[in-house]
């Protein structure tokens, strides 16, 4: 069956132009995730795949994703972000090809670097209000964090409802200028980057 119609898509670009085939999936609780191929929009030149990766207190939430990659968005292609304070955690990777068929296969799991790197930024965390949170404490940054973010807005972590949530902590460089979820909704909300102080 998945032949019969892996020929059929096939079939269908040849009659409908030179567009790109990409496979598309979403799957929460898990890291691989297999679906069905789609021809993209003519605008579209590359797939992609990744994980997006939830952790508020105990409870972690890992998307797994595949799809056609937005043109608007795909300043984002081969970059990870992470942001990160004592109580949460958001770690967001994708990995790009312009192939058809290409985002087919395992999407890939990378490794966190929770290496100290001398830099620090204000903390604090609340799901009950959506203005920004005093700080409460410094959380230490990691890797290549380097930058402070505070977002302060409503939103819907897989498998939640849509609640308000003001956080502040250390983010990976660009996170403010490509901030791209996936399975994370969020409604009403700012966001703001500044750079990190050494310790």
């Amino acid at each position: 069956m998945k032949a019969f119609l892996a020929a059929v898509v096939m079939l269908q670009a040849l009659i409908t132009g030179d567009c790109i085939l990409c496979e598309k999936c979403l799957a929460t609780s898990t890291t691989q995730c297999s679906g069905i191929f789609k021809q993209c929009s003519p605008d579209v030149t590359h797939c992609v795949k990744g994980l997006e990766n939830n952790t508020l207190g105990d409870t972690v939430v890992v998307t797994a994703f595949k799809d056609c990659m937005n043109p608007s968005q795909q300043a984002a292609c081969g970059r990870e972000f992470h942001f990160q304070n004592s109580g949460f955690s958001l770690q967001i990777s994708r990995t790009c090809c312009d192939s058809d068929f290409c985002n087919k296969g395992e999407v890939e799991v990378p490794a966190v670097d929770e290496t100290p790197n001398g830099y620090m930024c204000d903390e604090c965390l609340t799901d009950q209000s959506s203005e920004s949170c005093t700080p409460t404490g410094h959380v230490h940054c990691t890797g290549v964090q380097n930058t402070c973010s505070t977002f302060y807005g409503s939103a819907i972590i897989p498998g939640g409802t849509m609640q308000p949530y003001s956080m502040k902590g250390c983010t990976t460089p660009d996170y403010c200028e490509i901030y791209y979820l996936v399975a994370t909704l969020v409604d009403s909300y700012e966001l703001r980057c500044v750079p990190a102080q050494k310790q």
